[in-house]
């Protein structure tokens, strides 16, 4: 599961996604954030275990219906603005976000939707299946 910082605007939700692809996603199932705008924010809180540096990636959905993220950690932006837009749900597969020297204890990882593909349906959703953090 994934421990929230605060709820977000729009709504969340654990979706089972075993009727589109079994075995892709962890559990058969992501976190599903729906009803959001572009810059409403997700708090996630992620926790480090031992200070140094670390790998950070997300596995993530790709569908019709979702939008464009840009992730930040502890509040910096990290990387490029991601689009989820695809002609079916599929998964994302593990997506690095950057390594980082993080020390022990409590950080935050920040999703917030920036937009949407012109060919999708601009319903801004969002599905998170994973988040990895590896020395």
């Amino acid at each position: 599961g994934f421990d929230l910082v605060k709820m977000p605007k729009g709504r969340l939700q654990i979706q089972g996604l075993a009727n589109f692809q079994r075995g892709v996603w962890e559990n058969d199932d992501h976190l599903w954030w729906t009803h959001a705008k572009p810059g409403d924010k997700l708090e996630l809180k992620l926790a480090v275990e031992a200070a140094g540096k670390h790998a950070l990636s997300v596995a993530m959905t790709k569908a019709p219906d979702y939008g464009i993220v840009q992730f930040y950690l502890d509040g910096e932006k990290i990387g490029e603005p991601i689009d989820l837009y695809a002609t079916k749900v599929e998964p994302t597969g593990k997506v690095k976000l950057g390594d980082f020297d993080l020390s022990a204890g409590e950080h935050v990882l920040t999703v917030e939707i920036v937009g949407a593909n012109e060919k999708a349906v601009q319903s801004y959703m969002f599905g998170l299946d994973r988040i990895f953090l590896e020395k």
